[in-house]
């Protein structure tokens, strides 16, 4: 993992965190939500750097495919069935080979973030791999067709963030660390919101 690739890791981890803390402890303060909206663009981001760098693209969609379904279980009691990690996981299957674009977009449409996460994904990749207007046009338009007005719309800041230089040397973060680190700590604020309500 390069240096930026792991910057935006740390990027997405901590925005998501802030993110789940307004949303289930802190609802009244919009202000964690808006700062969450950067973290699922930032996922995507990994993702597409994910698949690139893979040497085992199997072992990496089976690890994404394996804790999306223990995050199920451990998830039981928020009753999140298709998690982000569903998301991602049908999104790098996409990108391993595009003759699975259509059957994997049908599939994106039952999972968190739905089809809107899946073309996110797409435009991000291009923005990255193929034409930066063109992907930003595409994730422009996503966002003023479907989330204008709306605290998705704030996603959009995370492409400032991807374009930027965003090199720092920090801490490498584990990888099942990262993967478990997604259930285990909604959980946490999911009682810790019910025992403060």
């Amino acid at each position: 993992m390069n240096l930026k690739t792991n910057t935006i890791k740390w990027l997405a981890m901590v925005t998501m965190t802030i993110d789940h803390i307004g949303y289930y402890v802190f609802p009244e303060y919009i202000i964690l939500r808006l700062i969450g909206r950067l973290a699922f663009p930032c996922f995507l981001f990994t993702t597409i750097q994910g698949v690139k760098q893979t040497a085992n693209f199997p072992m990496y969609f089976l690890r994404l495919l394996g804790m999306a379904l223990i995050s199920v279980i451990l998830m039981s009691p928020i009753r999140i069935y298709w998690n982000i990690l569903f998301s991602l996981a049908i999104f790098a299957l996409s990108l391993k080979d595009k003759r699975l674009f259509l059957p994997t977009l049908f599939l994106s449409y039952f999972t968190e973030y739905s089809v809107y996460g899946f073309l996110l994904g797409w435009a991000i990749k291009i923005m990255l791999d193929k034409d930066r207007i063109q992907g930003i046009v595409f994730i422009l338009a996503l966002h003023l067709g479907l989330y204008f007005g709306s605290i998705q719309f704030f996603a959009l800041i995370a492409v400032v963030f991807m374009l930027l230089p965003m090199e720092w040397r920090l801490p490498r973060f584990p990888k099942w660390l990262g993967y478990l680190y997604y259930p285990i700590h909604q959980v946490i604020l999911f009682w810790l919101g019910s025992f403060i309500k």
